[in-house]
């Protein structure tokens, strides 16, 4: 880009306008440490080298704050220092130079970072709780356990896509944020979907040396959000920054392991150990309160002997036992539809395969054979 252009994106009146704004800013902002998780790098984060979704464990230990920037605000320990030497590398710069902080982002302060996937989730959970219980309250169809669990599955098929249950499901939606990462720095509070102020920024004669000094420290900059720094970890800085070293030769605890490794074994954990946990709770939930808040519904019945009509009242009984292999058939119907990826013949093959490892190894090792066979389902949408 040799002239200023003006992006309009966001603001337009019209789709069409916004289709050709949308696709102007997509096109012409392209330049060399830009990551684009709008179009491309959809999984950025969220899943590990087999595919598998990956969250955070929930440990204070692992999340350092900017002390003395932002006390509020921090990242894993690793990026909230990469991003202090950035920091102090860009002030340095502005000190000693006529280079400038970016427009939008003066004294690179961040104002968010980590988020808690956990509570983000707790909270999608509960508001799907009342979603569904709401699809389902009026079902005079239910009478029963049995009646409900068959109510929720066709509603599951209807939902399942645009309202995930599991934690697979919820990490990998447009429900969950990138910050729950605790990859991304964000030294901004401005609308995403606003492209004006984004290519004002990208456009700034020291957007550069913002650029350049983030990848030197093992940062992408976010292309659609240009106020976010996004660690990336295959950067020789951010490996160095990991592993808390300076460098990766001379010892093999720290150049026979990826960086992707490290943070999957000290930082992460795969989601679909919960998900049978999860499931279970949510569907119970969902069952007591559809009794708490209708406990029983009328119905007219006709009576052959005598011509007249009379009211009913029918009570909906309470819970009924599921055995694991029902439990596990259930969530491979839950994971297939989350995954858009449901076929009668692939959920057959996948409850024979996952009720033969829970029979032959044990619960762990269904969730594994599950999540293995979710993985490749993921891999193979990211592909395309």
């Amino acid at each position: 880009m040799t002239e200023k252009i003006t992006f309009l994106g966001g603001i337009v009146p019209t789709l069409r306008e916004e289709y050709k704004e949308r696709l102007k800013y997509k096109k012409l902002v392209n330049f060399e440490g830009l990551i684009d998780i709008w179009y491309k790098n959809f999984e950025y984060g969220l899943v590990n080298q087999h595919h598998e979704p990956v969250v955070l464990i929930e440990d204070d230990s692992i999340i350092k704050n900017f002390v003395g920037i932002a006390d509020n605000v921090g990242c894993l320990n690793f990026v909230t220092d990469s991003f202090v030497k950035f920091r102090e590398e860009f002030i340095d710069k502005t000190n000693t130079s006529t280079i400038r902080f970016p427009s939008l982002v003066e004294g690179l302060i961040p104002v968010k970072g980590h988020e808690s996937f956990e509570n983000r989730y707790a909270n999608w959970s509960a508001y799907s709780a009342v979603k569904y219980s709401s699809f389902l309250q009026e079902d005079k169809t239910i009478n029963d356990y049995s009646c409900f669990l068959d109510s929720l599955k066709s509603t599951f098929i209807q939902e399942l896509a645009n309202f995930p249950i599991t934690k697979s499901g919820f990490c990998l939606s447009k429900h969950n944020d990138i910050k729950t990462t605790g990859l991304v720095v964000e030294l901004a509070n401005l609308d995403y979907d606003v492209d004006l102020q984004k290519g004002e920024m990208v456009q700034s004669l020291d957007f550069q040396c913002y650029l350049d000094l983030a990848r030197k420290n093992g940062f992408y900059v976010d292309k659609n959000a240009p106020w976010r720094l996004m660690a990336d970890l295959e950067h020789e800085a951010m490996r160095l920054q990991i592993r808390g070293t300076t460098s990766l030769s001379g010892d093999e605890r720290h150049s026979s392991y990826t960086t992707m490794e490290i943070l999957n074994n000290i930082y992460r954990t795969r989601t679909h150990f919960d998900d049978l946990y999860v499931l279970q709770d949510f569907v119970l939930k969902i069952y007591n309160e559809i009794i708490k808040n209708v406990p029983f519904y009328t119905e007219m019945v006709y009576n052959n002997w005598n011509n007249t009509t009379t009211k009913k009242t029918i009570f909906r009984e309470g819970t009924e036992f599921l055995s694991t292999e029902e439990w596990l058939d259930m969530l491979v119907f839950v994971r297939l539809h989350e995954l858009s990826s449901y076929t009668e013949a692939r959920h057959k093959n996948y409850v024979e395969q996952v009720t033969r490892s829970y029979s032959l190894y044990g619960t762990r090792q269904a969730f594994v054979k599950l999540g293995t066979l979710s993985a490749s389902l993921i891999k193979g949408y990211l592909s395309k």
